[in-house]
C-alpha cells in the first residue's frame, strides 16, 4: 500500500511540474512582458524621432474586441499599403477587460512598423481591466505634441466609474488645452461621445465648455458606436469624427495640413 501511495504522489508531482506552462492559473493574472508594458509612453518616445512634413497622416481604428481576423487585416493593410505617421486606437481593445485579451490585442498592434496609441474604452474597464490598461498602456489621460498639434487622450467612460462626477476630468482637459508656445491646435481623442448615455449627463455642458474655451480644438475623434460619421453636436461647431469599428473591415485615415483636415475611408 505504501508503494502505491508513493507512486500516486510522484505521478501527481510530475503532472503539476509538466503542466505548469500549459495553463493560466487565473484569467485575471497580470504578468505582461516588457513589450506589453508602458506602451503609450514608449511610442511617444518613438514618435519624437520621426521626421515630419507639411501633412500629418493618422490611421484610426477601434472597437476591435474579439474581431481578431479583421484586426490582423487592419495591421497588415496599414503596414504595407499606407504611409502614415502613427496609428490611434479609440478604445475597446479588449472585450471583457481580461489581461489575456489585452495581450492578444496588442500583439496585432505590435505588427505595425510605426508608433501607435490606445485610449481607454468601456469594455477595457471590465473586471480588473483598469489595472491591466495602466500596466500595459499607462495613464488613462495623457497627451503629446507632434508637429505643433497637441493630441489629448481622455477617459470619458463615465458609467464604468459610476457617474462619480470625475470622469471625464474636465479640469485636466482645460489645463491641457491652455494655449502654449508648443502647439497651435489640439485634437481630443476619447471613446464615449458626450451624446451617448454612457457619458455622465451632468458633465456634458462642462465638457463642451472646456473644448470651446480657447477656440483651439481642430476636431475630436471617438469610437464606441462602430460606424463612421462626422457631426457637430454643439453650437461651438467643433467637428466630432466617429471612426469605423474594425469589424466592418474599414478604417479611417485623417490628414491634417495647414490647420485643415480631411477624412478618408479605407477598405481592406
Amino acid at each position: 500500500m505504501r508503494i502505491v501511495i508513493i507512486l500516486v504522489f510522484l505521478v501527481g508531482i510530475f503532472g503539476v511540474v509538466s503542466c505548469e506552462n500549459m495553463f493560466d492559473y487565473s484569467p485575471y493574472a497580470i504578468d505582461f512582458t516588457e513589450e506589453n508594458r508602458n506602451v503609450n509612453q514608449r511610442n511617444i518616445g518613438n514618435l519624437a524621432a520621426t521626421d515630419t512634413d507639411d501633412t500629418i497622416k493618422i490611421a484610426f481604428t477601434g472597437d476591435t474586441h474579439r474581431f481578431f481576423d479583421e484586426f490582423d487585416g487592419f495591421a497588415k493593410d496599414v503596414s504595407t499599403n499606407h504611409s502614415v505617421d502613427f496609428v490611434i486606437h479609440v478604445g475597446d481593445l479588449a472585450d471583457f477587460g481580461l489581461p489575456k485579451q489585452y495581450q492578444w490585442g496588442n500583439s496585432f498592434l505590435l505588427k505595425l512598423n510605426i508608433p501607435y496609441f490606445v485610449v481607454i474604452g468601456n469594455h477595457d474597464l471590465v473586471g480588473n481591466g483598469l489595472t491591466a490598461y495602466e500596466n500595459m498602456f499607462g495613464s488613462l489621460d495623457f497627451s503629446f505634441v507632434y508637429d505643433q498639434i497637441k493630441f489629448i487622450f481622455l477617459n470619458t467612460n463615465s458609467r464604468e466609474f459610476k457617474f462619480n462626477g470625475n470622469v471625464p476630468d474636465i479640469f485636466w482637459l482645460e489645463e491641457q488645452l491652455k494655449p502654449s508656445e508648443y502647439f497651435t491646435k489640439a485634437i481630443v481623442i476619447f471613446h464615449v461621445s458626450p451624446t451617448e448615455g454612457d457619458f455622465d449627463p451632468s458633465m456634458t455642458e462642462d465638457f463642451y465648455s472646456a473644448l470651446g474655451k480657447y477656440s483651439n480644438v481642430l476636431f475630436t475623434v471617438h469610437g464606441h458606436l462602430h460606424h463612421h460619421e462626422i457631426y457637430t453636436p454643439n453650437s461651438d461647431s467643433i467637428p466630432y469624427i466617429n471612426v469605423f469599428g474594425v469589424e466592418h473591415r474599414k478604417y479611417n485615415i485623417i490628414r491634417i495640413s495647414n490647420k485643415q483636415f480631411d477624412v478618408e475611408t479605407v477598405e481592406f
